[in-house]
């Protein structure tokens, strides 16, 4: 058998391969995914060792890594032997996870004791937000459903208590986002966020005043903090629960384009709990939204699907003794989702109407209600075919953490406990090990630049006529700067000469546009070849189009603002790079650049953190039509026409309506809506490329003079005044040995 060694540091986000123990030689894919989350290459794994052995197919592999990450290639092996592979498996685990987050605190509590550290990781806008990110303890749940799929329910089941508005009276017509706060006691404090930014707040709010703000004009959003019953207390993640309007049902027509870039997100990564409606599958939004999910799930690696949880709920409505069959109904689900695009779905069986009757204090239920709980109660003790968990892909650590919570039998039967078991599996498998390795890359380049600041005051112990020497081409270098190197003259040549936009953007809009045109052309044919229709018949077609256009619209939305932010980075990495030349450009004549200590005082003036971020001044507001009413919008798009306000149909005297005369006219306009998008969205992106490169500019003018100043004259300070030198010195070393020390604090906190 041939022998295959395995190690996954997700923290730091390292991997070694050894194939019969060796590595495998640069070039292959092993090699390639050394550096790649383990979620981005395992599903391939067993493929590529197969090639790699010129398709021997018997392996002895073992894995070391965190428990999480263990499963992922245990579900990969498992894959591999159904091809004829045959794979015997071990596992070496490691550290637990969590305890390392209150070691990565504890170092960074030590860090912002030495100040002279802690500036690096304020002064660095890189550095600041990766910590931002690191020691940001949300994490984020959204739900999103179309209607009838008992949502509100299930998060009333999730919060142990009656509080938001339920389908048939007010139904979610705005975002709500609930905070998991387990010091509120049975209380949740409420905040109601207007479109004009307004807010007031409720100490203890009932659903009855969350009906009359769900209901009020201009709610833009409403913010619960509360104790989350299902969830487990955790030190270091705090939850946050988002109740997403349905898309057909909101008041604001910007509400779906939020919903639609929680589930594109795909560099948070949020988990996407998918609720469905066990009992009635197929309405058209559904399959509008089924089919962003499929795309987006295909894009990525395991992560991409591992975060869209597909819960069926009302699943309790099948009744076993009329011989309805709750295996035959699942498969149903997994058929119709697999018809929308989405591969080997995993599909979780709940009533989130037992599990919320279950949890609710028994004070507070009513006849009815009792009479349910009942009545559940014994179908699910009684009937084996209603223990939901057992028709659950669920893994063996998901199986150990769902009996470790000591629930009822009823109660875990119900299936929506499992599914908050996965939510808990999914922060410690993501988001937790994603938070460390951001926390450890920010400390790293934080130690890199002090290291380079001292290794620069380090060199200063040279003799006297070496220093005079340096002295002296400092003094060249300041004139050269200021004689030969006209900012002017280069900004004037950067500002001529521009930044492109990015290859990726182009390929991008052709994208966009056969993705507009595909749909468009079917639109088209299907309605067309309906000639005359009656005119009831006319407007139901036509409304469904103009709903598939819409959702499409928001679609390219949200599309052209992913390209956006990507576009963003680029420049900005180039306009990194341009700075990096510009300095060299400083010093490329300096006689004595090989000298240590020039070349320190190079790269410390190229460590200077560029903040090129556009702020709240580049962005202008603009007054757009929203439905009928005028708000202030900074968004770069207009409202697509079709979205924005519904159109009425008059017919009075026509008995028939002739499709494709009536098309051929909306055709026009849609066409002429979306390039009028695709035209705003372009002029947005040269706009703000644009305005990067003034502020790229701006920061040679403002910033960079005062900063290669206090650089230079600090150090012709210390190579002219002993005592200071010595003293420099002197912290120099100081400071080297406690950022080494951290370095090897901070290595074995993350090491596995």
């Amino acid at each position: 058998m041939n022998s295959i060694y395995i190690e996954h540091n997700p923290f730091t986000v390292e991997s070694v391969f050894l194939i019969n123990g060796t590595e495998p030689a640069p070039g292959c894919k092993l090699s390639d995914y050394k550096e790649a989350r383990l979620q981005l290459w395992v599903e391939s794994l067993f493929n590529e060792i197969q090639a790699l052995l010129n398709g021997e197919t018997q392996f002895d592999v073992t894995f070391k890594g965190v428990e999480s990450d263990y499963i992922d290639v245990q579900g990969a092996a498992e894959h591999a032997r159904t091809n004829g592979m045959i794979i015997a498996l071990r596992w070496e685990p490691v550290r637990a996870t969590e305890d390392r987050l209150d070691e990565i605190n504890a170092l960074m509590a030590e860090a912002k004791k030495n100040d002279q550290f802690s500036k690096y990781i304020e002064d660095n806008e890189q550095v600041r937000n990766d910590f931002h990110e690191a020691f940001n303890n949300d994490f984020n749940v959204y739900v999103v459903a179309t209607m009838s799929s008992g949502k509100s329910t299930l998060i009333n089941a999730m919060l142990g208590q009656d509080l938001l508005p339920a389908a048939n009276e007010a139904t979610t017509a705005t975002i709500a986002q609930i905070i998991d706060d387990k010091t509120t006691g049975s209380r949740f404090l409420a905040r109601r966020f207007s479109v004009e930014g307004e807010q007031e707040s409720h100490p203890d709010v009932s659903i009855e005043t969350l009906k009359i703000w769900n209901s009020m004009e201009g709610t833009q959003e409403i913010e619960l903090c509360g104790n989350i019953v299902a969830m487990q207390p955790r030190d270091h993640v705090r939850l946050v629960l988002t109740d997403t309007p349905g898309p057909n049902n909101s008041q604001d027509a910007g509400h779906e384009l939020k919903t639609m870039s929680f589930i594109k997100d795909s560099r948070r990564n949020p988990l996407i709990l998918y609720v469905l409606n066990g009992t009635q599958l197929g309405t058209n939004d559904d399959r509008n939204l089924l089919s962003l999910v499929a795309e987006t799930m295909q894009k990525g690696g395991k992560q991409s699907k591992d975060r869209f949880i597909f819960v069926v709920n009302k699943m309790d409505a099948f009744d076993p003794e009329s011989g309805e069959d709750v295996g035959a109904a699942l498969g149903r689900v997994t058929e119709y989702l697999e018809a929308n695009g989405i591969r080997n779905p995993q599909v979780y069986p709940v009533s989130a109407h037992l599990t919320r009757l279950l949890r609710k204090h028994p004070d507070s239920l009513t006849k009815k209600e009792r009479g349910d709980l009942h009545t559940l109660t014994e179908l699910f003790v009684e009937e084996p075919m209603m223990d939901f968990p057992s028709y659950m892909p669920l893994t063996s650590r998901v199986r150990r953490s769902l009996e470790e919570r000591g629930l009822s039998g009823v109660l875990k039967r119900s299936g929506l406990p499992a599914v908050e078991v996965m939510i808990d599996e999914y922060i410690d498998k993501y988001n937790v090990p994603t938070r460390l390795n951001r926390a450890y890359t920010a400390l790293h380049r934080a130690i890199s630049l002090g290291m380079k600041e001292t290794q620069l005051a380090e060199q200063l112990q040279r003799e006297e006529s070496e220093l005079a020497l340096i002295n002296d081409e400092i003094i060249l270098l300041q004139e050269r700067r200021k004689k030969g190197l006209d900012t002017e003259t280069y900004k004037d040549r950067v500002r001529r000469e521009g930044k492109g936009l990015p290859k990726f953007v182009g390929s991008s809009f052709s994208t966009s546009d056969a993705k507009f045109r595909g749909i468009l052309n079917e639109l088209s044919n299907t309605i067309s070849s309906q000639g005359e229709v009656d005119a009831s018949r006319a407007q139901i077609e036509l409304s469904n189009a103009e709903r598939q256009l819409s959702f499409l619209h928001n679609d390219l939305i949200g599309d052209f603002e992913t390209v956006f932010e990507a576009s963003q980075q680029h420049i900005k990495d180039e306009l990194n790079d341009e700075y990096k030349k510009f300095i060299t450009s400083i010093f490329d004549e300096t006689r004595q650049l090989s000298l240590p200590m020039l070349q320190g005082l190079k790269e410390s003036i190229q460590g200077v953190s560029l903040n090129l971020d556009l702020n709240d001044r580049d962005i202008q507001i603009k007054q757009v039509v929203s439905g009928q009413r005028e708000v202030s919008n900074s968004r770069w798009y207009n409202p697509f026409s079709w979205g924005s306000t519904r159109t009425v149909y008059e017919y009075r005297d026509v008995k028939y309506v002739d499709m494709n005369d009536v098309w051929k006219q909306k055709r026009t306009l849609v066409e002429s809506a979306f390039n009028d998008l695709r035209s705003c969205a372009l002029e947005k992106f040269e706009t703000d490329k644009n305005k990067l490169v003034e502020n790229y500019l701006a920061f040679i003018e403002r910033e960079f003079n005062e900063k290669f100043d206090a650089l230079v004259n600090a150090l012709q300070t210390q190579l002219t005044d002993k005592g200071k030198r010595e003293e420099t010195i002197n912290k120099a070393k100081e400071q080297q040995r406690w950022i080494n020390d951290f370095k090897t604090k901070l290595d074995n906190t993350l090491a596995i």
